[in-house]
């Protein structure tokens, strides 16, 4: 076994930045999973259950926003990583 005597790399201090593509899109899947609860000094965020189809459909008719299925498709895979689902 060899010995590494420095690091070359450093670990990136955050991951990787959002496509502005996608921006909207994750905009929409956090109204959808987060509760967000304002105090004075901090905001802080609590997950909702596991997203279903029904909750994608009751907000886009509260939001009256336009969501196309390849959008709805990346919300439930956004929710399927936080989540920890394999559905292979």
């Amino acid at each position: 076994m060899g010995v590494i005597d420095k690091v070359e790399e450093a670990a990136q201090p955050e991951g990787p930045s959002c496509p502005s593509i996608f921006i909207g899109t994750f905009e929409k899947y956090r109204d959808l999973k987060f509760i967000k609860k304002e105090t004075a000094g901090s905001i802080k965020l609590y997950p909702r259950d596991m997203l279903t189809w029904q909750d994608i459909i009751a907000y886009k008719n509260a939001t009256m926003q336009h969501m196309s299925i390849i959008e709805c498709e990346v919300i439930m895979g956004l929710d399927g990583i936080f989540e920890g689902r394999d559905d292979g």
